[in-house]
C-alpha cells in the first residue's frame, strides 16, 4: 500500500473509532506493513493504549490533536506509506482537515436507529470535498450481535440509502476490552481467536476495496 491515508471518522462518540483504528493498525503491523497510527482525538484513547504493557505491539503512534494533524498525516504517508487517523468524534477543523486528507474514509456505525440517523445527518460533512471528488468510503457495523434482527435491519437501511457497507462486522466481543487492559488488540492476544479472525476479515475486505493485492498467507 503506497502513500495511503485511512481516516476513521464519525460525528458521534461511542461508535468504536479508536478500537477499529488500533485493531487495523496492529493487524497490518503484524503482517509487515508498518503503518503509522495518528491519535488526533483529544480524548487520547490510542495514547492510553500505547502507555500500557503491550503498547499496541510496537505500532508507530503519533499524537497530534492539533489543526496540523492532516499535515502530519500527509508527511508521514509520503515517508512511510500507510497512515491511519483516529479522529475526534465531533465536528472540528481537525476532523474536517483529516477527512479532506483521506484516500479512504472508514465510518464506524453502531447498529441503532439513533446512530444511523446521526450518521446520515452528517454524511455530507464526512464525504464532501471542496477540492476534488468524493473520497472512497465504506461504513462498518460495530458492536453488533451477529445476525441479530437490529443488525440486519440497520444493514438493509444503509443499503437502501445507497451507502457502501462492509460485509464483515466488528461484533460485540469481550475480547476487545480485555485486550485493551494490556494495551493490546485481539490479534496480539490470540491470533487464531474469533475476534482476531474478524479483524483480519475486515482488513482484507478494506484491502480489496483499495485494490491491494493480498500477500500469500
Amino acid at each position: 500500500m503506497t502513500s495511503t491515508i485511512i481516516t476513521v471518522a464519525t460525528m458521534k462518540g461511542g461508535s468504536g473509532k479508536s478500537t477499529v483504528a488500533s485493531c487495523l493498525a496492529v493487524y497490518w503491523h503484524l503482517r509487515g506493513r508498518r503503518p503509522t497510527l495518528i491519535d488526533a482525538d483529544p480524548q487520547r484513547s490510542i495514547m492510553r493504549l500505547v502507555a500500557r504493557e503491550r503498547a499496541l505491539g510496537g505500532v508507530a503512534v503519533v499524537e497530534d490533536a492539533t489543526e496540523d494533524a492532516s499535515k502530519t498525516a500527509r508527511r508521514l504517508a509520503a515517508a512511510s506509506g500507510l497512515v491511519i487517523i483516529d479522529t475526534p468524534g465531533f465536528r472540528s477543523k481537525t476532523t474536517l482537515d483529516c477527512l479532506a486528507a483521506a484516500d479512504f474514509l472508514l465510518v464506524p456505525v453502531k447498529p441503532s436507529p439513533f446512530d444511523v440517523d446521526r450518521m446520515l445527518d452528517t454524511l455530507g460533512i464526512l464525504t464532501s470535498r471542496a477540492d476534488g471528488p468524493q473520497p472512497l468510503f465504506r461504513c462498518l457495523l460495530t458492536q453488533t450481535t451477529r445476525d441479530s434482527v437490529i443488525a440486519r435491519h440497520i444493514r438493509a437501511e444503509l443499503a437502501e440509502a445507497g451507502l457502501p457497507v462492509l460485509q464483515n462486522e466488528m461484533t460485540n466481543r469481550v475480547a476487545y476490552p480485555e485486550a485493551s487492559l494490556w494495551g493490546a488488540t485481539p490479534s496480539l492476544i490470540s491470533w487464531k481467536g474469533p475476534a482476531a479472525r474478524e479483524i483480519a476479515a475486515i482488513a482484507d475486505e478494506l484491502d480489496m476495496a483499495l485494490g491491494v493485492q493480498q500477500a500469500a498467507a
